[in-house]
C-alpha cells in the first residue's frame, strides 16, 4: 500500500506543476449489462415448472464455501482508483482465504492476486507509468492487454476487476487444500457474466469500445467457465447465486406460463405470476429448471428460480412477502441437481435467512476488507474522503 500512497503523491506533484489533465467525463456515463438470450437458446425442462417447497429436515453438505467480491473507488481529477477484495469462506469450519490478505496489506507478502485498478488521469512520462506497472497487485491493463486510460468506461473496468478477482479465487480454491473434502462452492451471481451492452443513448460509446468491453468480458468467462469445469472434474459442485433479477430477461424471453407480458425482467416477470396466482401463496416455490444452452467456449446452464415466503400472510405490496432469487447449476452435473439444491435450501430456507446465509456472511466480509483498504489509503494519501465515489454494483 505504502507505493500507492508514493504514487498518489507524484501524480499530485505532476499536476501541481502544470501536467495536462486527461480526465474524460465521458468515461463514467452509466453502461448496463443484461442477462438474455435468445428463444432457442433457452429451454423448458420437464412439465410441472412450479413446486411447493416442504420445510423437512435436510441434510448438511459436509463443508460449504461462498465466494465473493467487493470493489471501492477513490476518485480525483488526476487519478481513479479501485480497490477490490474477495474471499472464499466456510461458516461451517471458519476455514477459507481473503485477497488481499493481512500480510499483503501490511506489505510483507506478495497479493495473491491483482485487486487494485489504477488509471492515472494525466500525461506521464513513460518511466512514471512503468513504475505503476510494477507496483505488486495493481492492474493497469484490461484482460486482453489493452490499457486502462482516461477513455475506458469506469463501470466496465470495475466488473473486470471483479471478475477478475472472483477467477483468480476460483483458480487459488481449486489448488488449496480447502478442496480435500469435495466441498460444494456457492458463488455470489452469475456463472458466467453477461456480454450484452446496453448505453443509454444521451451516452452512446463507439463500436469498436463496446467491441473490447466484449471482448474482454468474453475471456473471462471462458477462464471462468475453464476453471468450474475443473473443480466439477474434482468432486466440487459449483453453484451460482442471483440476487438481482433486475437485469435478467431470460422468462420473458420464452413466456412458460403464457403470461403475455412482453419483454421484461425475471423480477416483474415472478412478481406478475405471484398477483396472478390465487388464493396467497404462504409456502416458498421452486420455478424450474430453464436450460440455457452452451455457447462457444462456455457452459450450459440449469435455471432454478426461488421464491422464499417473508410471511404467511399477505401484507400490502406483492414482492415486499417474498424473496427470490435464482440458482444456477452448470449442466455438467445436471444429474447433481437435486442434491445441490438441497444444500441451497439447507443454507437458505432452513436458517431462516431466505438468501444463503453463507453468500450474506461473505459479502459482508469483503466489503469490509475493501471498505477498510479505501479508508486507510485515504489516510496515508491524504485525500478527502469526498473523493470516494459509488459505484453500483451490477450483480
Amino acid at each position: 500500500m505504502k507505493h500507492l500512497s508514493m504514487i498518489a503523491e507524484e501524480l499530485r506533484k505532476i499536476v501541481s506543476s502544470g501536467a495536462k489533465l486527461t480526465r474524460l467525463d465521458s468515461s463514467s456515463n452509466p453502461i448496463l449489462l443484461v442477462e438474455e438470450a435468445s428463444n432457442r437458446q433457452i429451454e423448458v425442462i420437464g412439465e410441472k415448472l412450479v413446486k411447493t417447497l416442504e420445510y423437512t429436515r435436510l441434510k448438511p453438505p459436509s463443508d460449504l464455501y461462498a465466494l465473493d467480491s467487493s470493489s471501492r473507488v477513490i476518485e480525483t481529477p488526476y487519478l481513479f482508483l479501485a480497490i477490490g477484495a474477495g474471499g472464499v469462506f466456510s461458516r461451517f469450519t471458519g476455514r477459507g482465504f481473503d485477497v488481499p490478505h493481512a500480510s499483503s496489506i501490511l506489505g510483507l507478502e506478495e497479493p495473491l492476486c491483482r485487486h487494485i485498478l489504477l488509471v492515472p488521469e494525466v500525461e506521464l512520462e513513460s518511466d512514471i507509468l512503468n513504475s505503476i506497472m510494477n507496483i505488486p497487485g495493481v492492474l493497469t491493463k484490461n484482460p486482453l492487454g489493452a490499457q486502462y486510460s482516461s477513455y475506458y468506461n469506469k463501470h466496465i473496468a470495475l466488473v473486470e476487476l471483479r471478475l477478475f478477482i472472483e477467477n483468480c479465487l476460483l483458480e487459488k480454491f481449486h489448488d488449496s487444500s480447502l478442496v480435500n473434502d469435495k466441498p460444494v462452492l456457492l458463488i455470489d451471481g452469475p456463472l458466467l457474466y453477461p456480454k450484452t451492452i446496453i448505453t443509454e443513448s444521451t451516452y452512446p460509446s463507439p463500436r469498436e469500445r463496446i467491441k473490447t468491453y466484449i471482448d474482454s468480458l468474453d475471456y473471462l468467462n471462458k477462464q471462468r467457465s475453464k476453471v468450474v469445469d475443473n473443480l466439477i472434474e474434482n468432486g466440487i459442485y459449483v453453484a451460482g447465486i442471483v440476487k438481482r433479477l433486475n437485469r435478467s430477461y431470460y422468462l420473458s424471453t420464452i413466456d412458460p406460463f403464457g403470461l403475455s407480458t412482453g419483454k421484461i425482467n425475471d423480477e416483474a416477470y415472478i412478481d406478475t405470476l405471484i398477483t396472478r396466482m390465487k388464493p396467497f401463496i404462504s409456502r416458498s416455490l421452486l420455478i424450474g429448471p430453464l436450460r440455457v444452452k452452451q455457447e462457444a467456449g462456455g457452459m450450459g446452464r440449469l435455471l432454478w428460480y426461488i421464491v422464499a415466503s417473508r410471511r404467511i400472510y399477505p401484507a400490502p405490496g406483492r414482492m415486499g412477502n417474498y424473496a427470490v432469487f435464482r440458482v444456477e447449476i452448470p449442466e455438467s452435473i445436471e444429474s447433481k441437481n437435486q442434491e445441490l439444491l438441497g444444500y441451497v435450501f439447507y443454507d437458505s430456507l432452513n436458517t431462516g435467512s431466505l438468501l444463503p446465509l453463507s453468500i450474506l456472511i461473505v459479502d459482508k466480509r469483503v466489503k469490509k476488507i475493501s471498505s477498510s483498504i479505501t479508508t486507510y489509503l485515504l489516510y496515508t494519501t491524504g485525500i478527502p474522503i469526498e473523493a470516494t465515489s459509488q459505484y453500483i454494483t451490477m450483480f
